[in-house]
C-alpha cells in the first residue's frame, strides 16, 4: 500500500544499515542505495548522514521516517477495514448446477473452508445438460453462473472457458438393471467383450480417444458405439432403453433409477474441477486463486 522506496526507507532506518536492510528485503545493496538516493532527490531532501562509521537520520530524515509510520499504519488499517466490510457483505460466486455437473461436489470440498473464508457465499443457479447448448453455457460464463463443476476434457470446451483442476473422476460402467452384468461389483474389461459399449465419440478429448484406442487394439471384442462429443439425461435414457452398457463417471452413479454404475477394476480417471470464463471477473479471479493457494483444497485423486 505505501511505495517501495518507503518501504525501503524505513527498512533501513529499522535496519540502521543498507546491508542488513538489503538481506531483510531480499535484493541488493546497490538497490537499495538506488532507492534512498532516488528518495532524496524527488524529496530534494538529505535523510541520511553517510560516513565510514555507517548511517544516521538528519533530522528531516527523523521527521520523515516518524510520518512514514504514520502513513504504513494508517494504510494498513484500510486495508483491514475495507477486508472487514467485505467480509460482513459477502461475496457472491454462483455455482451453475446439473444434473451431470451438481455444485454440491464443490460445495462439500468448500466446506472446512467457511470459516477461514467468510466473505464467500454461493448462490446455485441451476442450468439443463443438453449436449446441443452446453457449450454455449460455457461462452457466456459470467453473465449469470460464475463457475461450473465437472469434467473438461474436451478440445472444443478449452475455446469457450478456463479450467483449474481439483481431482479425478474414476470410469466406471453404467448397465441396465435387467442386465446379466448387474449383479456384479466390480467389472473387468474382458467381461465387456461381446457386448456394446457406449461412450463419447472419437475426435474430441484426447483423454476420451486414448481410452478408444486402448479398446480398438486390446479389447477389439467389445462392440463401441460412440455417443455425441457431451452426455445428458437422453444418454442415459438411451442405455437404459436398449440394454446396452455406458462408459459413465463414479460421480454419475445416481443419475438414472434403471441403471447401476460399477466400477473397473483398472484405473482410468479423467480429471475434473472449476470451469470459469475465459476473461472472468475480478472476484473469480480472487476466487481461483483462493483455491488454488489452498491446494485445490485437498480433493480426491
Amino acid at each position: 500500500m505505501i511505495s517501495r522506496q518507503m518501504e525501503v526507507f524505513m527498512q533501513v532506518v529499522e535496519s540502521k544499515s543498507f546491508n542488513q536492510a538489503a538481506k531483510e528485503l531480499l535484493i541488493t545493496p546497490a538497490s537499495v542505495m538506488k532507492h534512498m538516493n532516488n528518495l532524496e532527490n524527488e524529496l530534494d531532501v538529505t535523510l541520511f548522514n553517510r560516513n565510514s562509521q555507517g548511517i544516521t537520520l538528519t533530522s528531516a530524515g527523523k521527521s520523515f521516517y516518524k510520518d512514514s509510520k504514520k502513513i504504513a499504519d494508517f494504510a494498513q488499517e484500510a486495508v483491514t477495514r475495507a477486508q472487514n466490510i467485505e467480509k460482513n457483505e459477502g461475496i457472491n460466486i454462483r455455482i451453475g448446477s446439473s444434473l451431470l455437473d451438481p455444485s454440491s461436489v464443490f460445495t462439500k470440498l468448500w466446506h472446512p473452508y467457511q470459516i477461514k473464508y467468510p466473505q464467500y457465499k454461493f448462490d446455485i443457479v441451476p442450468f439443463e445438460d443438453n449436449h446441443k447448448k452446453i457449450l454455449s453455457v460455457f461462452s457466456k460464463l459470467g453473465e449469470k453462473i460464475d463457475i461450473i463443476i465437472g469434467s473438461f476434457n474436451s478440445n472444443s470446451m478449452h475455446q469457450h472457458a478456463s479450467y483449474l483442476p481439483l481431482g479425478n473422476y474414476e470410469y466406471c460402467i453404467a448397465v441396465p438393471k435387467s442386465h446379466p452384468l448387474a449383479s456384479k461389483k466390480v467389472l473387468s474389461l474382458n467381461d465387456l467383450h461381446n457386448e456394446t459399449l457406449m461412450m463419447v465419440k472419437y475426435g474430441d478429448s484426447p483423454v476420451i480417444d486414448k481410452f478408444h484406442d486402448m479398446l480398438s487394439q486390446k479389447h477389439p471384442e467389445i462392440e463401441v458405439k460412440g455417443t455425441e462429443y457431451y452426455y445428458d439425461i437422453n444418454t442415459f435414457n438411451k442405455c437404459e432403453q436398449t440394454g446396452t452398457l455406458l462408459l459413465t463417471l463414479d460421480e454419475w452413479e445416481n443419475v438414472h433409477p434403471g441403471l447401476v454404475t460399477i466400477p473397473l477394476d483398472q484405473n482410468y480417471k479423467i480429471s475434473y474441477g472449476i470451469i470459469y470464463a475465459k476473461h472472468p471477473s475480478e472476484k473469480v479471479k480472487k476466487f481461483i486463486k483462493i483455491v488454488k493457494d489452498e491446494g485445490s483444497l485437498n480433493c480426491k485423486k
